[in-house]
């Protein structure tokens, strides 16, 4: 499966389950003190190094540019920081400090420590338990709009789903990719709308 094979499968309240072997590689970053490069201005310096950390395990480097490569995460940096809503941008940082609790207590490393590939194995565990018990984003999407303080699997549910639909729409209309990777025409001729791709063949960038 590729990249843009993924992105059909990933949506709100999705269950999609990603293979380590085939999407999130093994890139093994260990810093226990990790900063980022660019100035965050939606995310604490915390959460945009753990962001970072996050996104390269959904969109890794292998033959192609990863996450960081295309700038991802200060990309949903900046993004999330004017198209959210209040609530929405509370959900998820809340199920980003949640994601990262949950992971320091179920593993045998912190997350500051871990390797992407350990990050990766955290996300697909999540997505087989949302695929064994749909009940979970059942409740998440049945319950989004009611007032009032959310429980932890909510605002998991909502950082885990968002943040996977949200890297790959990142990565897919980002410039690298969009222009170095798929199929780019800078000045069209013409628009053609049902032309079946040819084995082998790129996908046409939306860039």
């Amino acid at each position: 499966m590729e990249r843009r094979e993924a992105l059909k499968n990933i949506g709100f309240g999705s269950a999609a389950l990603f293979s380590s072997s085939m999407l999130f590689g093994a890139m093994q970053g260990c810093s226990a003190s990790p900063e980022v490069n660019w100035v965050p201005v939606f995310f604490t310096p915390e959460e945009a190094a753990q962001m970072e950390k996050i996104c390269e395990a959904i969109a890794p480097k292998t033959n192609t540019p990863g996450a960081i490569d295309a700038g991802v995460p200060s990309h949903l940096d900046q993004s999330f920081a004017v198209l959210n809503s209040e609530k929405e941008s509370e959900y998820f940082k809340q199920g980003l400090s949640v994601f990262v609790d949950n992971f320091n207590e179920s593993q045998e490393v912190s997350f500051n420590k871990a390797s992407v590939q350990q990050i990766t194995d955290v996300i697909n565990s999540y997505f087989r338990r949302y695929n064994d018990n749909p009940d979970i984003l059942k409740r998440y999407r049945e319950t989004f709009g009611d007032a009032g303080e959310k429980s932890d699997e909510f605002v998991e549910a909502h950082f885990v789903t968002t943040a996977v639909d949200a890297t790959f729409r990142s990565y897919f209309t980002s410039e690298l990719i969009g222009e170095e990777v798929m199929a780019y025409d800078p000045v069209p001729q013409n628009y053609n709308g049902c032309i079946p791709l040819k084995p082998g063949q790129k996908s046409w960038s939306s860039v």
